[in-house]
């Protein structure tokens, strides 16, 4: 939901990842402002902390470990179940052919 937070001229600007995350954030703006203040008020420490606006956006820029998990590789390899010791029953000498040819194929993915 949040990529990150940065602070710009007294203002706090929080990076979301999806538009709907901006809308669910303006119903918070204030809770966060006044917990905010509360902070500086209970914690003088924090007095670096101070902001007086506090502005979402969206951003549809991928981050580095967003690219990496997409541009990998997303072919999936599964090791073949089938043993291909059927026996085809067919009359048509082409679909016998054909499941012959199936057979075969199964035997030679199954014994890699």
């Amino acid at each position: 939901m949040i990529r990150f937070v940065y602070t710009k001229n007294e203002t706090l600007f929080f990076v979301l990842n999806h538009p709907c995350a901006k809308m669910e954030f303006n119903y918070k703006r204030n809770l966060i402002k006044s917990l905010l203040k509360e902070i500086n008020h209970h914690f003088p420490e924090c007095a670096c902390l101070h902001v007086s606006e506090i502005q979402a956006f969206v951003s549809n820029q991928k981050s580095e470990e967003e690219s990496l998990i997409l541009g990998s590789s997303s072919e999936i390899f599964y090791p073949e179940q089938a043993s291909g010791t059927f026996e085809p029953h067919c009359d048509d000498p082409k679909l016998q052919a054909l499941f012959e040819a199936i057979k075969a194929t199964i035997q030679t993915k199954t014994s890699c």
